[in-house]
């Protein structure tokens, strides 16, 4: 039998990570008497017809030394973290857990929906997050991780919305008889790392039960703590109208500025200067690395408890249940209060500047105003109407921004499974589960800053002259989030054999499925701790710093989805009527109908052929249908929708765009108008479609015993993707221009129609002064079309002394075409700008007790197109190697030492950095100066684990 289990585990891990003896250990949990039921198919007891499913086992979770399940994934070349962090975005109020990407399709940190279904046991799990409904895999230890198995292929007619790039399958281990404790200590250049785990169960009759408990822990990491992360030089300019400099940051602390002219002719500029440490005019520019005090890694601490029951109720009716509880806090901190204050002639008048006491509007024009001064200040200010400065400033200790995101997650998942006789068997398989995740953000309030700076009571010159009542009320300030989400699912399958064929029985599995999802959020900026009773707001000296606000509001949306789906395989030829040719040829046919509440119904088919001409060869191909249903986090009630002013110059059009024609709309110069953002989510969000199909084979080489080769080539044309508009890109005009998007010249009926659509108002209304509305709420936007291959080889040997193995598992970048919007043509981004193959290889051997290992993970360097960097050029991204080595030893016998293991891992051996990319990214400043992957640096990490 337990060959057999082998010879199925292989069979349908066609893309298998993991080696042949591992796939056999994977499933040594399973029940003897039941067919293995794998990812991809409804049908028991086969691999899904003309897909691929790539296997990772419990001892190759061992291996890779994960203390997560985001960690795990980062070793799979098919999945966007690769070689990479798969860290939260726990500085941002949205994409708040570890959420996976197969393909690396885009929409993926924007929309509330993921392109990539995550599974647990085949079912699925409440989601969890600030703005997104995807669930978070971590709720997952490894340690109780009996296999993952990953399909990627679409997978809709399956399993429904989500699985347009795959499904990543959680399959937990089932039974457990005895105590097993175990924990990992691991440590690198200023990090650490602990996890621990006991678990324990009892078989007993036809009953078992066991429960298990995991803690685990890491610390942060900052830009700082690794040389490779740093602010390049970049060209920095300020207000419109003023020059652009090279520098590294001009957000320091002293400060900058940015000063220029603006007339009715040219701009004239009058250049930039440093501020001394009170405010005075100095000719030296400050610089500093904004990177050094922001996570690249964030704290994080995590309770998981899960336990499980099965019990045989009788001959023909077991019963099983599964529930979880995860505890989860992630801290992140970005460095300290830094932002930057424009005066200029719009900026001014917008927010109330002309009767500051910053500003004298009696100068004459054009003047020079050298003992012009604010009161307190002595830093001369912009003197008359024309003149515009940037100011650009930072205060306060390291850690002043910084954020804290805390989930709390629980799911019970019990199934029923009948056997009806005559080899038929139905399932009902439920779970429920609620999430609640918190997010609290503390930073500067921007529109009290802005207050505060009218009023004379905030310094942008020399923060620390501010007044103090001001200042504090400014920096008391949380980006909060709360939000509850519930899902119950249930669903029956019946599957079987209909009637014999020559070449097998034709089988198939029906089905229906219910599915109520609620999801809850509440978000705002918040005065700490009055998101339930709202406050009254703060005034200085008779100013209004923080406007009075009413308590949070919570949004409750709900929906359902109803639907039914079968599939159907057909063995046309198979071991009792092979023939040379044909040795296998087996078709299968799949559909499913979803119809959800609220957006409307979509019908996704899939089609797929396994063909074997001979024994050691297997061929296979599918095609199909998929969607991604639009989210409740993405309806327009879930988000704050809101109506910004600006004058900034990266909300303008370049200077080259200006007076051209762009998709058949000339482009008007700017003339110091001022621009309207919307944010939030567009109503009428829908459905992101799919169509996939892949061709591929599987050949066992029959001169190397043990050497098994896979590929497989996949295309993806993906559709109406939920996204944001770039609008900061210098692409955007060019991409967006003569779509809804972008609204020239708006009429007073569009301002007021946008303000009337928006619940947060963010500066005055500019009327006739509007240059733009920009409309960068969330919508369907994009379209991609990308194709790639798949490349596995598997080799193991047994020898005298053990074993020795072989794997590799790549993935190659073939095509990837994308579209901003519908209505403009796509662009070829494969030639350049990101890694287009990757893979991650294996060498190992087992001797008696003792299990070694070497792997090497590779991502390709690639050109840069157009080229980076200031004063420096940059052409191309080195490719990014790291080695890993791993070690353990069980012991043997009857003495106390049986089922004791001892492990060592060495992660990144040789303490590779990533590559160096010389474009500075001002939004994020955690990620700057590198690209092609993350590193913890040289991880050392020893384990153990003893059962009894």
């Amino acid at each position: 039998m337990r060959f057999g289990i082998q010879k199925s585990l292989m069979g349908v891990s066609l893309l298998a990570l993991a080696m042949p003896a591992y796939a056999q250990d994977a499933a040594e949990d399973e029940p003897k008497d039941k067919e293995i039921v794998v990812t991809g198919t409804l049908v028991r007891g086969i691999a899904p017809a003309g897909a691929s499913v790539i296997t990772v086992g419990n001892e190759q979770v061992a291996e890779t030394g994960a203390s997560t399940t985001a960690q795990l994934l980062q070793t799979i070349p098919q999945v966007g973290s690769f070689n990479d962090f798969q860290a939260p975005v726990a500085a941002s109020n949205f994409v708040t857990t570890n959420r996976p990407n197969l393909r690396s399709l885009p929409g993926f940190t924007t929309a509330g929906a993921s392109p990539t279904l995550v599974l647990v046991d085949g079912h699925r799990v409440v989601g969890a997050g600030i703005s997104v409904t995807t669930p978070d895999p971590d709720i997952v230890p490894p340690s109780l991780i009996e296999r993952v198995e990953i399909v990627p292929d679409g997978g809709s007619a399956i399993y429904g919305s989500d699985a347009v790039a795959g499904v990543i399958n959680f399959i937990t281990k089932k039974k457990f008889d005895g105590i097993e404790i175990g924990g990992h200590y691991g440590f690198a250049d200023k990090y650490d790392s602990w996890d621990a785990s006991v678990t324990a169960g009892k078989t007993f009759g036809d009953a078992s039960l066991f429960i298990s408990y995991n803690y685990s822990q890491h610390s942060e990491l900052h830009g700082r703590d690794r040389d490779w992360v740093f602010y390049p030089l970049d060209t920095i300019g300020g207000a419109p109208g003023s020059p652009s400099t090279t520098a590294t940051s001009l957000l320091c602390s002293p400060g900058n500025v940015s000063a220029g002219f603006v007339g009715s002719g040219p701009a004239t500029g009058l250049g930039f200067y440093g501020l001394t440490p009170t405010g005075a005019r100095q000719a030296t520019l400050n610089q500093c690395d904004a990177s050094d005090d922001a996570s690249i890694y964030p704290r994080e601490k995590r309770h998981s408890v899960m336990a499980g029951m099965n019990v045989q109720l009788n001959d023909n009716i077991e019963f099983d249940v599964r529930a979880f509880y995860t505890d989860r806090l992630i801290t992140f901190s970005e460095g300290a209060f830094n932002g930057q204050t424009n005066f200029g002639p719009s900026f001014l008048a917008s927010f109330g500047f002309l009767s500051s006491p910053l500003f004298d509007a009696n100068k004459a024009v054009g003047g020079s105003c050298p003992t012009q001064v604010a009161p307190g200040l002595i830093f001369p200010l912009p003197c008359n109407l024309f003149e515009t400065q940037t100011v650009f400033w930072k205060f306060g200790p390291a850690d002043s921004i910084n954020t804290r995101n805390h989930l709390k997650t629980w799911g019970v998942a019990p199934r029923f499974t009948a056997n009806l006789g005559g080899g038929w068997e139905a399932k009902w398989i439920s779970s429920y589960g609620e999430s609640r995740v918190r997010f609290d953000g503390f930073n500067l309030n921007a529109l009290g800053v802005n207050a505060a700076v009218s009023a004379g009571l905030f310094n942008p010159y020399n923060p620390s002259a501010s007044n103090p009542a001001a200042l504090a009320a400014i920096a008391n300030n949380e980006l909060y989030g709360d939000t509850r989400q519930r899902q119950l699912n249930t669903k029956v399958i019946v599957d079987g054999e209909l009637f014999a064929l020559p070449g097998g029985g034709v089988k198939v599995a029906v089905g229906a499925e219910y599915d109520f999802e609620h999801f809850s959020p509440r978000n705002g900026s918040i005065i700490p701790g009055t998101e339930n009773t709202g406050s009254n707001g703060i005034s200085v000296n008779g100013t209004t710093i923080i406007a009075a606000y009413g308590p949070l509001k919570r949004v409750n949306l709900s929906r359902n989805v109803k639907s039914a789906f079968g599939e159907l395989v057909v063995p046309l030829f198979g071991a009792d009527n092979a023939m040379t040719g044909f040795r296998e040829l087996t078709l299968s046919v799949a559909g499913r109908f979803d119809d959800y509440s609220d957006f409307g119904s979509t019908f996704n088919p899939k089609f797929g052929i396994t063909w074997k001409p001979f024994d050691a060869l297997r061929l296979r191909a599918n095609w199909g249908k998929s969607f991604v249903a639009p989210s409740l986090a993405d309806d327009e009630l879930a988000a704050v929708n809101s109506f910004n002013v600006a004058n900034l110059s990266f909300l303008q059009p370049t200077a080259a765009q200006v007076g051209t024609t762009i998709n058949g709309v000339v482009i008007p110069a700017v003339n110091g108008r001022q621009q309207i953002v919307l944010l939030g989510n567009r109503p009428g969000i829908t459905k992101q479609t799919a169509t996939t199909w892949s061709v591929g084979a599987d050949l066992d080489v029959p001169f190397v015993d043990g050497l098994r080769l896979s590929g497989t080539y996949y295309n993806i044309d993906y559709r109406d993707i939920i996204g944001q508009p770039p609008f900061t890109t210098s692409t955007f005009y060019q991409n967006f221009v003569g779509t809804p998007t972008i609204t020239l010249n708006p009429t007073q009926a569009q301002v007021d129609a946008a303000l009337a659509s928006s619940s947060q108002i963010n500066g005055a209304s500019c009327g006739a002064n509007c240059y733009v509305i920009i409309d960068a709420r969330k919508q369907n936007l994009s379209r991609v079309k990308i194709a790639g291959l798949d490349l596995v080889a598997n080799y193991v040997r047994l020898t005298s002394f053990g074993s020795v193995d072989f794997s590799f598992n790549g993935n190659i970048d073939l095509k990837r075409d994308q579209a901003a919007v519908s209505t403009v043509p796509y662009t070829d981004q494969i030639f350049a700008n990101a890694s287009r193959f990757r893979f991650r290889t294996s060498a190992g051997a087992q001797i008696s007790g003792l299990r070694a290992q070497v792997s090497l993970s590779h991502s390709a360097g690639y050109k840069l197109v157009p080229a980076v960097g200031v004063g420096t050029t940059q052409n191309s991204v080195s490719a990014f190697n790291v080695v890993d080595l791993f070690f353990k030893y069980d012991f043997k016998g009857d003495d106390m030492l049986n089922g004791l293991s001892l492990s060592l891992n060495v992660n990144n051996v040789f303490d590779a950095d990533p590559p160096v990319y010389l474009k500075q990214n001002g939004l994020t400043p955690g990620t700057n100066g590198f690209a092609n992957g993350r590193t913890l640096g040289r991880l050392v990490q020893f384990g153990i684990n003893k059962k009894f």
